[in-house]
């Protein structure tokens, strides 16, 4: 059986290394380019197995009594949570899933929704023309402030400042490429030590918010409207206080951040191709007015859905899923060994040109379910979420967030790019590194919604600068 192929000579390593330093999009493009769709790299237990494609795809997503959660995650322990979702599998995983959807189910998601575009509100109305921002930076803020409301209540949600500058001290490693996380990891570093006294203070003051309704009986059989009054709440399966604990700390770091990071880009890839923010704008005008969206009314937002749709392939939330190989298997004819990692990558699905047509083009019009010719994905080459039992829990929230805020900073906002070549950072989710910098300029004079027809027509094929 043939080797796995992979760096192997000094030269080849360090030129591996560099381009996962640079980021790790560019580290597994430089795998895929060097080694092809199977490929490994590291040593001992840092050593991965590369799997790239839809149907390396199915193999490892649709098998997840092969490969397991628990052992590949590792990297997040210290911040998850040992009995987090990301690091488990199986019942417990299960169990502690099933009591936490209320939160992210029908009623969840237009309570989300609202939360989440009211804080956004609060952060336009402080924007005056000519100022320049990061609007990447100041999204994530605003929705980590909404975030903490929606998880933890409105008594964690007024120690906001304090709450989000810990938050920032576990992104000072979490933002950092994938060469230096694993030696701060393993090393007592500087940063590593920053992050740990973030995660301690974030969670002091959760475990206090617990003890404290326990002790007066809040959640009750009604439950609540946050995510720990949910993980509190009579019926079901009773939950420990650490586990009550990694629910609210995972769902604050994988929403937040996965969410800030889409509407990041979404913003960015609608300002950088040209008359996308204008059509964005006259179809809010058209479905909206001037109120805010709701999950109703994103349903109606079409072509605000497809260019969400289309960002999210560009660049989805996560960019790599590992998984712990339980048995030995056998793909494109190597031998990966049982207790191996190995990894599949949204990031490279995304962009196969054997799956996309001008795959590096941010093309809206490709989600168009009336075009001529239209093929749906499938599940296994567009995976923005994941898939099935281990499909993101916050998924229903993302999708109706992300094309409400996209809506209404269109309908409130005129902006000019600044940042014209974003370099990719973060880990799990994929951040502009150094932000995306935009210039606050006039609204333009608006017409009544009803004499402005959408432009039907727009086509869009610009090549994505990075």
């Amino acid at each position: 059986m043939a080797a796995v192929p992979g760096p192997r000579t000094p030269a080849q390593v360090v030129r591996t290394v560099r381009a996962f330093q640079r980021s790790l999009p560019e580290g597994l493009e430089h795998l895929k380019d060097e080694y092809g769709e199977v490929s490994a790299f590291g040593l001992g237990p840092t050593r991965t197995y590369f799997l790239f494609g839809p149907q390396a795809n199915a193999l490892v997503m649709r098998n997840p009594e092969n490969f397991r959660f628990a052992g590949a995650y590792d990297m997040l322990r210290p911040i998850a949570g040992e009995t987090a979702l990301v690091v488990t599998d199986g019942e417990p995983h299960a169990r502690r899933k099933r009591k936490a959807l209320p939160s992210f189910q029908r009623p969840g998601v237009e309570q989300a929704t609202r939360v989440i575009v009211e804080a956004v509100d609060r952060t336009i109305d402080d924007w005056r023309p000519g100022q320049r921002l990061d609007i990447h930076a100041a999204l994530r803020e605003a929705i980590r402030g909404a975030m903490l409301r929606l998880f933890c209540g409105d008594r964690i949600a007024a120690q906001a400042p304090y709450m989000i500058g810990q938050l920032d001290q576990i992104h000072e490693l979490m933002d950092n490429p994938l060469p230096q996380q694993m030696v701060a990891w393993s090393l007592p570093t500087r940063a590593r030590r920053r992050a740990l006294d973030g995660i301690a203070a974030v969670e002091e003051r959760i475990y206090e918010e617990i003890a404290r309704r326990r002790h007066t009986g809040e959640a009750g059989a009604r439950g609540g409207e946050d995510l720990i009054s949910v993980m509190l709440a009579d019926g079901g399966a009773v939950m420990t206080d650490q586990e009550i604990r990694d629910m609210v700390v995972s769902a604050l770091i994988a929403g937040y951040d996965p969410v800030g990071s889409g509407i990041g880009w979404a913003v960015y890839n609608s300002l950088a191709h040209p008359g996308v923010w204008q059509r964005l704008r006259a179809e809010a005008d058209e479905v909206l007015g001037d109120a805010r969206a709701t999950p109703s009314a994103v349903r109606k937002l079409r072509y605000t859905g497809r260019v969400v749709q289309e960002s999210l392939r560009l660049h989805p939330p996560v960019v790599m899923s590992p998984r712990r190989v339980v048995k030995a298997f056998r793909h494109r004819g190597h031998l990966i060994p049982a207790g191996a990692t190995v990894a599949v990558s949204e990031y490279i699905t995304h962009r196969l040109p054997a799956v996309w047509d001008a795959p590096g083009a941010f093309r809206p019009e490709r989600w168009d379910t009336d075009q001529e010719g239209y093929q749906s994905p499938s599940p296994f080459e567009y995976l923005p979420y994941g898939y099935g039992a281990r499909r993101c829990i916050g998924a229903g929230i993302a999708g109706a967030v992300l094309p409400a805020v996209l809506s209404r900073l269109a309908q409130r906002t005129e902006l000019d790019l600044l940042t014209l070549r974003p370099q990719y950072g973060g880990i799990p989710a994929l951040i502009p590194r150094g932000g995306l910098h935009v210039q606050v300029a006039e609204m333009p004079l608006r017409e009544r919604p009803r004499d402005r027809a959408i432009d039907t027509d727009h086509d869009v094929l610009v090549e994505e600068s990075r």
